[in-house]
């Protein structure tokens, strides 16, 4: 079966380093939570670390329809794979992978989207940074609910958007009502005592700002 065009973006959990050598600890509780969407990303680590990142955890997620994308490079693993600006084109990357599987794309500038080309090889965008963040240093100046409103205008409903940056469970409803489908979180999750129970007070904010946007109900 050809899996979705789309994933699921609700509740997008990226991988860190500082989640420990074992990554299961942290998102096997936080899918069980709800998160809907995992990407692994390791910066530092070789590819050969990075795909045995991918193989344990989708080992461990086997199952619960939870797609898993590794960052920057393709692992045969994962069901996709997400670039940055300084990463390989989306069309390389959709050369690579496939017509059958998720590509990402980090939208750090708004000039981005003028390529056509980049965006149609895609499966969603990633607003990035929404805000300020802790998590990485090297980011471009944050969006803001500005940036995000216009990446949901010019892309008009043919790609989710998803954002990622200094979102968490106070300011995620603001950010999905500018037109986000879904909110990107490292610390919000991963850096809780209790990942599972963050996921599930996430996932409530975000289902439920989501309703609010698209139905008019609380």
């Amino acid at each position: 079966m050809r899996p979705p065009r789309f994933p699921d973006l609700r509740l997008y959990l990226v991988t860190d380093p500082s989640f420990g050598s074992d990554l299961r600890r942290v998102v096997v509780p936080a899918v069980e939570g709800g998160v809907t969407c995992v990407q692994v990303r390791a910066k530092r680590a070789t590819v050969e670390e990075l795909t045995a990142q991918v193989e344990s955890l989708r080992d461990a997620l086997a199952g619960s329809g939870v797609p898993l994308l590794s960052n920057d490079h393709v692992v045969r693993a994962a069901a996709g794979v997400h670039g940055g600006a300084g990463d390989a084109h989306p069309t390389v990357l959709r050369a690579q992978v496939g017509p059958d599987a998720f590509v990402g794309w980090s939208v750090e500038h708004l000039g981005q989207l003028d390529d056509e080309a980049a965006v149609s090889a895609c499966s969603y965008v990633a607003v990035s940074p929404v805000h300020d963040t802790a998590t990485k240093r090297d980011t471009a100046p944050p969006l803001g609910l500005r940036g995000v409103a216009h990446v949901a205008r010019r892309v008009d409903g043919r790609l989710p958007v998803v954002g990622i940056g200094g979102l968490d469970e106070d300011n995620a409803r603001s950010a999905v009502a500018a037109g986000l489908d879904g909110i990107a979180v490292v610390r919000a999750i991963g850096g809780q005592a209790d990942p599972g129970r963050a996921a599930r007070r996430l996932r409530h904010v975000v289902d439920t700002a989501l309703a609010y946007r698209d139905g008019g109900v609380a």
